[in-house]
């Protein structure tokens, strides 16, 4: 029996990689793209981790996990990359002699389209996880590992030893345990306005003060502050946003009004947005140096980032539509 979606985590998911290409777009150290990345990736984390759980892949068989897997994140991965290596290569005439970056960086988990880090990082967390809860059959002393490995990052000494690749991992997985071990949590609770809305303010304010943070380039400054900020804007973007999208038999309810008309739900921009979550990932940075380069949009103020948001998102639909129609299987789903 197939299980009833959660709307309010596609609309979640959404919204994330919506803040991941305004990311992007204003490479800066001023506040809003402080407040974007101290929370926008570990949300993606926590989201596929209340996933795993709600969707039981736990108790899948070892062949169907990484069938799926492969196909819903490895082939993503390389189909898009694939893409950015070809166009990279038109453009500079098929020499990356002067690169740093080659082909080759692809398989090795530093792909040339940089935001492609995620899905590898994700696959390999994935898998650790799950097979983690199936050895050890303890959440405790499953969490504890969890915990413990994602602590390591933070020490200077282990960062000089391990590659980055694999402390990403470490720091990801963080995040995808407490989503999957508070997945009973995030869907059965909803905490009232005024509890989240101080808690996402004071997560700004610290934000704020610790700097511009990132899991890619293992860039934490205050671990504690970091931490707080990425888990209490994860949690705060769910749970405002499930309070905003109907779940069960209010969802079903607001398809329609009393007069039998379809309804529009205020979150379905967000929710299709995240439903072609990894298309966006793989090809936004391609759309965004054509609207500079090409067209000239300067990204820099405020009107310029948005405006180029709104051309990538109007630019990819299309895409989406074709992607999802004639070729899904390439980007991680079903036919």
């Amino acid at each position: 029996m197939e299980k009833e979606r959660l709307y309010y985590l596609d609309a979640a998911r959404g919204l994330a990689i919506l803040l991941v290409v305004l990311g992007h777009i204003w490479e800066t150290d001023q506040p809003v793209p402080v407040l974007i990345y101290s929370f926008h990736v570990p949300l993606f984390f926590v989201i596929s981790g209340i996933l795993i759980s709600y969707t039981g892949q736990e108790h899948r068989t070892a062949r169907q996990l990484v069938v799926s897997r492969i196909w819903g994140l490895l082939v993503p991965y390389l189909f898009f990359e694939a893409i950015f290596v070809a166009i990279f290569g038109l453009r500079n005439h098929f020499d990356f002699s002067s690169q740093h970056a080659h082909i080759y960086d692809s398989l090795l988990l530093s792909p040339l389209n940089v935001p492609m880090w995620f899905l590898p990082t994700l696959f390999l967390t994935e898998f650790f996880l799950i097979f983690l809860v199936r050895a050890i059959q303890s959440k405790k002393y499953a969490a504890m590992i969890c915990l413990i490995l994602y602590l390591l990052p933070f020490a200077a000494e282990i960062r000089h030893i391990l590659p980055d690749a694999v402390l990403r991992c470490f720091s990801s997985l963080g995040f995808l345990a407490i989503g999957y071990f508070g997945a009973d949590f995030f869907r059965e609770k909803n905490p009232p306005l005024y509890f989240l809305l101080p808690i996402a303010v004071a997560s700004c304010l610290l934000a704020l003060l610790n700097g511009k943070t990132g899991i890619y380039k293992l860039t934490f400054h205050n671990p504690v502050l970091f931490t707080v900020c990425a888990l209490a804007g994860s949690c705060c973007t769910i749970f405002l946003l499930k309070k905003c999208t109907p779940t069960g038999k209010a969802q079903a309810a607001s398809a329609s009004d009393s007069s039998g008309k379809k309804s529009y739900r205020c979150t379905l921009p967000l929710e299709l947005a995240g439903r072609n979550s990894l298309t966006i990932l793989g090809l936004h940075i391609i759309v965004l140096r054509i609207l500079q380069e090409i067209f000239g949009l300067n990204t820099d103020s405020v009107i310029g980032g948005l405006t180029a948001l709104a051309g990538i998102c109007l630019l990819l639909t299309p895409v989406c539509i074709f992607l999802n129609r004639f070729l899904p299987s390439l980007i991680g789903k079903r036919r």
